[in-house]
């Protein structure tokens, strides 16, 4: 019998330990993947993402008047906003957006400064409410309507982190009194404050949402003077001779002041202020006619650009912002309502007259 031949084994010792090696070295990566995957979800960074948002138009269910004729046109207001992330993105949220050229990836504080996001949402309603009463402060002027003021808040917009204030006050509070003495305004809380000495403790009065809150802050020194480090900012309250009403929903902050008071006076205009073309608008609306800069700029371009509008208004001093983000988009820089007037009167819009109102009283 010849002897049985040898059988080499199926795997030799030098590759079954390589094998084992790299099957080690996959186990490992895996697990130091998953934990990285998991990390990225839960992980939370203090910054905030901004998109590009909405072009909404204007339409008649959007701005309402009740109290005289109103007229439709085929031309288009569109005013736009900013998607903007309402607490702190995880790092998926975060690598992902600082990647894509349309976001902005901005640091919390150099947003919200101290403020919390609740905080700023408060602020931001009333913002887009000051918004609104301004528009139609302005286009009820424009077109002849006298309207009276009726009273003023002072709106706490910012407080100085570490400062004396910090922690004790919010933005979106309304000071109704100083030491015990009623307040109605930016200087009257100014007046307040520095009559007092350096390092005095004041005690405020502020309306919070629909609470009345006690507020105790320990001033600090400017000069010889108490110093509470906050920026404060005047709303005015109006009496119209016209029932107007702007729905935006949810939507705050102050960016479409101009938007909306020329969308007023093109309901309130036999003519269509914008000839017949779609238009995007962004600005903020002061008392006295003046367009303010607003945030978000560039987003708000592509938004514009993506809606396929003839043109967008940006206030002075944004254009370039506006068109490096939207090359292909016609941007117009204004800085008052008659010049975004005058700029849709270009485009063709019918001019708006002055001097008396261009409507009358329903039932009249």
């Amino acid at each position: 019998m010849s002897p049985a031949s040898a059988v080499p084994p199926t795997n030799p010792p030098g590759r079954s330990r390589r094998h084992r090696v790299l099957r080690a070295i996959g186990t490992v990566l895996g697990a130091l993947l998953l934990v990285a995957a998991v990390a990225a979800a839960v992980i939370h960074v203090p910054y905030i993402i901004e998109s590009p948002g909405a072009a909404t138009p204007l339409s008649a269910q959007v701005v309402t008047v009740s109290g005289a004729r109103t007229y439709s046109h085929t031309g288009r207001l569109l005013y736009l906003t900013v998607q903007v992330t309402t607490s702190d993105p995880n790092l998926y949220s975060y690598a992902l957006a600082s990647l894509n050229g349309s976001d902005a990836v901005v640091k919390k504080q150099d947003v919200l400064g101290c403020a919390s996001y609740a905080a700023d949402n408060r602020l931001n309603t009333l913002l887009m409410v000051d918004s609104q009463n301004a528009a139609k402060e302005v286009a009820l002027r424009r077109v002849g309507y006298a309207v009276a003021p009726t009273g003023d808040q002072a709106l706490v917009l910012d407080i100085q982190c570490g400062g004396p204030s910090d922690h004790h006050l919010q933005v979106g509070d309304i000071i109704t009194a100083v030491d015990g003495h009623p307040v109605a305004s930016t200087d009257d809380v100014h007046q307040a404050v520095v009559s007092l000495p350096a390092h005095a403790v004041v005690q405020l009065t502020v309306r919070r949402g629909a609470q009345t809150v006690p507020v105790t802050v320990h001033a600090g020194r400017s000069g010889a003077n108490a110093f509470l480090g906050i920026l404060t900012q005047t709303l005015t309250m109006w009496r119209f001779p016209l029932d107007v009403r702007i729905n935006t929903q949810s939507i705050g902050g102050p960016s479409a002041g101009l938007a909306f008071t020329l969308a007023l006076i093109n309901a309130l205009s036999p003519g269509d202020v914008t000839g017949g073309h779609p238009v995007a608008v962004t600005g903020t609306m002061n008392p006295d006619g003046t367009v303010g800069q607003v945030g978000g700029i560039p987003q708000k371009a592509i938004t514009a650009q993506r809606s396929g509008v003839a043109a967008m208004l940006v206030p002075v001093g944004q254009q370039q912002d506006a068109r490096n983000a939207a090359p292909h988009l016609r941007i117009i820089a204004v800085n008052t309502v008659d010049a975004a007037l005058a700029a849709l009167h270009r485009l063709g819009g019918v001019p708006v007259a002055t001097g008396t109102p261009l409507t009358s009283p329903s039932g009249q």
